[in-house]
């Protein structure tokens, strides 16, 4: 829903147009109060109209987050076309937070590919390229992910694909798909890895040990981000910024999939 301009989250909204049908209002209640719906369109009505890396900005200031960063002068100038590839430990302002410290430093824009899902953030819509994480991806998705790549804009990925979970009581991604290795090379970007200190709670990772434990196929600690999101206020995000590999030191006698593991090292080595 539009409130003078600024598009709201609207639960029922989105639900009718994923599913077709006009859902039931316990749902919508159950899933209003799981999400934290009325406080995110607080969050969006203090920020309004602004858009992309200042929307990014806006929502680090309107949570209270505190950045406290290091490598700033890693950063590639401008017109040097980079793919910044994070680790996820968050799922939300992990995101917000590394737009906030990188893009205001590339006038020629950053994008990022991100569940369609959020598409529904009309404020950084233009900034995201979409992909479908349950579907299969259309050609025309595609051809956007292609197009990017071969853009003048600056790329970030996060090549896990899916938030951080604790391993053997060490927290961190699942393996890196090798994507962003293959794409690099074809497109002659330089990969810039970044290191984001962060976690969610501990409820989280019980649920998706227990999840996994039972064989549970659907995500539901998923469902949990939006109250790790709302738990973020008021805290600490560390980031490092480390040093940029130019696509030419890929070493092209491993595969893809063996780079994308060593990288993923170097980002939790910074």
């Amino acid at each position: 829903m539009d409130m003078n301009g600024i598009a709201l989250i609207d639960v029922a909204s989105i639900l009718s147009s994923r599913t077709g049908k006009k859902p039931s209002r316990l749902v919508v209640a159950i899933l209003k109060r799981l999400i934290h719906q009325d406080w995110i369109n607080d969050v969006l009505l203090k920020i309004g109209t602004r858009k992309d890396v200042d929307f990014m900005c806006a929502v680090v200031e309107a949570m209270d987050i505190h950045l406290e960063v290091k490598g700033l002068e890693n950063l590639p100038e401008p017109g040097n076309r980079t793919m910044f590839v994070c680790n996820h430990p968050l799922g939300g302002v992990d995101v917000v937070s590394v737009v906030s410290v990188v893009g205001v430093k590339y006038p020629e824009g950053l994008l990022i590919p991100a569940n369609d899902f959020l598409l529904h953030l009309k404020n950084i819509k233009d900034m995201l390229i979409p992909v479908n994480k349950v579907g299969g991806q259309s050609k025309e998705l595609s051809d956007r992910l292609n197009a990017a790549y071969a853009s003048d804009a600056q790329l970030m990925f996060f090549p896990a694909g899916r938030v951080s979970r604790k391993h053997k009581g060490i927290i961190a991604d699942d393996e890196w798909k090798k994507n962003f290795v293959s794409k690099s090379v074809e497109y002659h970007r330089q990969v810039l890895p970044i290191r984001i200190d962060a976690q969610n709670s501990r409820l989280f990772y019980f649920v998706a040990r227990i999840r996994k434990i039972i064989g549970l196929k659907l995500n539901i600690e998923m469902l949990m981000l939006p109250r790790e999101l709302y738990r973020q206020r008021g805290k600490t995000i560390k980031i490092t910024i480390g040093k940029a590999v130019a696509w030419k030191n890929l070493d092209s006698t491993k595969s893809p999939k063996v780079l994308a593991q060593e990288i993923r090292a170097m980002v939790y080595n910074l």
